[in-house]
């Protein structure tokens, strides 16, 4: 079975991409592949403490050797982050900057959110997926969402509810997956 990671990208305690997460990845799995949320919070990645350049390899902290292992288990990446200050949050840009090789080719989505959709986040952080050459798969959503229209305290229902119009999107997501992992098999 073909695993994919559900990037949370943004480390804050009450996160709306950790809702977003634990929303998309059973939609997203299936009998051919599953799809499981990875937390930055809980991975906790020190900024930028390795000796030498991601692009070398040579990793020497315990946790750059096991964010890198652990990205090397999954055939493929959603990250789903905030819009932040027209841009992406940092703690997201560190743990891309923190390894190098492994996701070039990956394929990868992005599902960015906003009160405008996250357009320009996802456009910035769209040129830093393309510097590291992942596979940037053609669907990847921008979900419009207010601030303070997502909660922690938020019933399961009431969020599958409010995000109901992106089903679709969300099935063509997976389509694009199946594909692209059938395609590299």
């Amino acid at each position: 079975m073909k695993k994919i990671a559900v990037i949370v990208g943004s480390n804050r305690t009450k996160s709306v991409s950790r809702r977003l997460a634990y929303w998309l990845a059973p939609l997203l799995s299936n009998q051919e592949m599953e799809a499981e949320v990875v937390d930055l919070a809980t991975v906790a990645l020190p900024f930028l403490d390795e000796p030498e350049l991601p692009s070398e390899g040579h990793y020497q902290n315990k946790s750059t050797i096991d964010w890198s292992k652990q990205i090397k288990s999954y055939d493929g990446v959603v990250f789903v982050a905030p819009q932040y200050n027209w841009g992406y949050p940092a703690v997201l840009k560190n743990a891309i900057d923190t390894l190098y090789t492994e996701w070039r080719g990956l394929p990868v989505a992005t599902v960015f959110f906003g009160g405008h959709g996250g357009f320009q986040g996802d456009l910035a952080f769209s040129l830093v997926l393309q510097g590291i050459k992942v596979n940037r798969l053609p669907v990847n959503l921008r979900l419009n969402l207010a601030v303070g229209q997502v909660t922690e305290e938020m019933p399961a229902t009431e969020l599958a509810e409010l995000l109901s119009p992106y089903q679709d999107q969300v099935a063509l997501l997976q389509s694009a997956f199946q594909n692209e992992l059938h395609n590299h098999e």
